[in-house]
């Protein structure tokens, strides 16, 4: 069979609903409708802790289509219906990355963890939030990206017990890290809907590995064909998105960065599962702890995680290199942004 057969067979088989069931370990902070957001007193860093330590410390790196990512989406599924969201798992087909040239590769499975609740009174104005829980098979994918997926996880349960006017998707992505086809493409393939409603995505990524916590917007960028390090051009996309969330950010007594003004200029380049929701118009928010300034880094267009280097995709992406307090200030951000857009009606601009 050729490789495309191989592909079409196992991604049309659809998004399957599967009956999951696995502890929760960690409360769900439901609050009172109505109650005045307060996401510093909503988030307690040793609950987005205990995620981190369940999705890297306890299951391990999650490769791409292993029992360990299998697993993941099962804790992540737990989470999520234990705050009261309707909860589907999109099962797809993929390619390994040191594969996707051969000739007739092996397929892989993986899979989409997505969380939805409805909005009120707005409920055709999607925000879709996502983290992806994949990981390499090095180290533990502390960082990268169980610290995403815990953030996620905490805003959701901090928001649980709310009523939203507009539509919250929360989707944790499989296949991140270099699948042929990626979760996140995968998930904007089959959810046509949700995507044409949708008016502002938030992607949370390595979020507890840097010291710097940073909020992006997003761009289409042109590379050349020269391998040179900077890219031909960057057109960049709305910025309100980005805005909103370094404004909540300030609220909270939390001061983030951005890329560099003689470089990505608050923009991000193409890596990772925005750049999908960036390429159909969608408003994007990318929030990541790294270094873009200062004496380590030595070409502006491309930052380091610390001054030591990076440590994502190697030995030292591991639990206790978590840096607790980045952490916090990313689920915090992300709980506030999620509440300004979702149950406060902030205004989208050109609605």
């Amino acid at each position: 069979m050729s490789h495309m057969g191989q592909w079409d067979r196992l991604f049309m088989a659809g998004v399957l609903v599967l009956a999951l069931s696995v502890a929760v370990l960690s409360p769900i902070t439901a609050q009172s409708p109505g109650e005045t957001p307060d996401a510093a007193e909503w988030i307690r860093v040793e609950d987005v802790m205990a995620h981190v330590q369940a999705l890297a410390g306890d299951i391990g790196p999650r490769p791409l289509g292993t029992d360990a990512e299998r697993h993941a989406a099962e804790y992540i599924s737990a989470q999520l219906r234990a705050g009261g969201y309707d909860v589907t798992v999109q099962i797809f087909g993929t390619i390994a990355p040191e594969a996707c040239e051969l000739p007739d590769p092996p397929p892989l499975l993986s899979r989409n963890v997505i969380a939805i609740r409805r909005g009120e009174s707005l409920p055709d104005e999607v925000i879709v939030v996502g983290a992806h829980m994949d990981s390499v098979a090095i180290g533990q994918g502390a960082g990268d990206n169980a610290s995403g997926v815990a953030a996620m996880l905490a805003a959701a349960h901090a928001l649980a017990g709310l009523t939203p006017s507009r539509t919250l998707v929360f989707v944790a992505f499989g296949a991140n890290e270099g699948g042929c086809l990626t979760g996140s493409d995968a998930f904007i393939q089959t959810h046509a809907d949700l995507i044409a409603r949708s008016v502002a995505m938030i992607n949370v990524d390595n979020v507890g590995l840097g010291a710097t916590l940073n909020a992006y917007a997003g761009a289409v960028v042109t590379w050349g064909g020269d391998g040179q390090s900077a890219p031909e051009s960057v057109e960049g996309g709305p910025v309100w998105l980005r805005d909103l969330a370094l404004a909540q950010a300030e609220a909270l007594g939390h001061a983030l960065g951005a890329t560099p003004a003689e470089s990505w200029n608050g923009y991000i380049g193409d890596w990772g599962d925005h750049i999908g929701f960036v390429e159909r118009g969608i408003p994007v928010v990318y929030l990541e702890a790294w270094g873009w300034h200062g004496a380590s880094v030595d070409d502006a267009w491309w930052g380091a995680e610390t001054s030591a280097g990076d440590l994502s995709h190697t030995a030292q992406d591991r639990v206790e290199a978590i840096h607790p307090a980045v952490l916090e200030a990313a689920a915090e951000t992300l709980t506030a942004t999620l509440h300004a857009l979702a149950v406060e009606s902030v205004t989208i601009p050109g609605r």
